[in-house]
């Protein structure tokens, strides 16, 4: 097996990080890698934001857990019980993941793989988030895009977690039913 295939099958989300900051030339590597990210016709409709402000941070996910307290969903409030109320797992760098409004989130995806995977070659961990990029979508969400720069006109699809781990994972079992080969 190939490095890469072996990378890819060995990758699990981490959801718990240290404290050390993700390097400068590391952030710089996985910006080249969301840039060179395959998308539909060269379209490029996204824009990434990298963010290792820490406060900015805090009051996004504080704001996220108080709605969740709030909602009343069970299911919901268990799973966050489970993870220790954390949302973004006290990762040194989020990165946002935004494109043009309308446009596909497949680019999105695919982008959002290609930064998972430079990731783990360079030994930091990650974990795709969707519950905090509801911020986004929700009554304020003129103020979290404010906060985090998003360009108007750009909707946030997912966001990553990115740091060195501070847990080990085990990646998932492989569902060979969710596969048909004709």
């Amino acid at each position: 097996m190939n490095d890469l295939i072996k990378m890819i099958k060995d990758r699990a989300s981490i959801r718990l990080f240290t404290d050390e900051p993700v390097a400068e030339d590391m952030i710089s590597e996985l910006i080249d890698c969301a840039l060179a990210a395959p998308n539909g016709g060269n379209a490029q409709p996204w824009h990434f934001v990298f963010c290792t402000d820490k406060a900015k941070l805090k009051e996004l996910e504080d704001s996220q857990i108080a709605a969740i307290k709030a909602s009343g969903n069970e299911k919901i409030i268990a799973l966050q019980v489970a993870r220790n109320w954390k949302i973004l797992f006290n990762a040194p760098l989020v990165i946002w993941i935004t494109t043009k409004e309308g446009k596909s989130a497949i680019d999105a995806g695919i982008a959002g793989e290609s930064m998972v995977l430079a990731a783990q070659s360079m030994g930091l961990r990650s974990c795709f988030i969707g519950g905090a990029s509801s911020a986004f979508h929700g009554p304020d969400q003129d103020k979290w895009k404010a906060l985090f720069s998003i360009p108007e006109g750009y909707e946030v699809h997912c966001g990553l977690a990115i740091g060195h781990p501070d847990q080990e994972n085990t990646p998932h079992a492989l569902d060979y039913s969710k596969i048909t080969r004709i």
